[in-house]
């Protein structure tokens, strides 16, 4: 699963922003890895202590990229090409 461990939020970025960044930096550096494992958006949000919507926010915008893949009820996994 992927680690937000190091994750550090910056203000005046909003925050489902940050998440896709550190999501792309994860994959440029080789840190994230294709099939790797999203935790849940509600597990995220209390990682983070961040609204839900938010972290659906920032789902749904890297899947729009292609970034990552989800299915309803299901797990939410990066999908690098």
């Amino acid at each position: 699963m992927i680690s937000f461990e190091s994750f550090t939020p910056a203000a005046g970025i909003p925050i489902y922003l940050q998440i896709i960044s550190h999501i792309q930096r994860g994959i440029a550096a080789g840190t994230v890895t294709d099939g790797e494992e999203m935790p849940s958006r509600r597990v995220l949000s209390a990682l983070l202590g961040i609204n839900p919507n938010t972290a659906q926010k920032a789902y749904r915008m890297l899947e729009e990229e292609g970034l990552i893949e989800s299915r309803a009820g299901a797990k939410s996994y990066i999908r690098v090409t």
